[in-house]
């Protein structure tokens, strides 16, 4: 080891699942933000006869904006990772002009 070479010893989680852990299907989020804190609903958008979604939020995750930003970082990640497997995700362009206008319109620049 060079005297510029530092070892360190960064000690790893002990990652697990709480006994009331449980997996759910998710296909509807909704976002809000608040001084100190980001939320994110999430939840299951049921058909109906009316053809109006049942949406049933089944749960909510908030964090501190730096926890959300590491957590878009690492989504992000993986959807990369999956794109470059299996290939690209096609965004309806409803969608993408809705919710994504940098996606629906790439060389569009944003205002400062």
């Amino acid at each position: 080891m060079t005297p510029n070479t530092k070892k360190t010893n960064t000690p790893k989680a002990n990652v697990h699942n709480s006994t009331d852990f449980k997996s759910i299907y998710v296909n509807f989020a909704q976002t809000a933000a608040g001084p100190t804190d980001i939320s994110i609903g999430v939840g299951e958008a049921l058909p109906t006869e009316t053809g109006i979604p049942d949406i049933e939020i089944k749960a909510r995750l908030v964090m501190a904006p730096l926890q959300a930003k590491i957590m878009l970082a690492l989504i992000y990640q993986v959807v990369q990772q999956y794109e470059q497997q299996f290939g690209k995700i096609v965004v309806p362009p409803v969608i993408a002009s809705q919710m994504m206008p940098e996606l629906a319109n790439p060389h569009s620049e944003k205002s400062a």
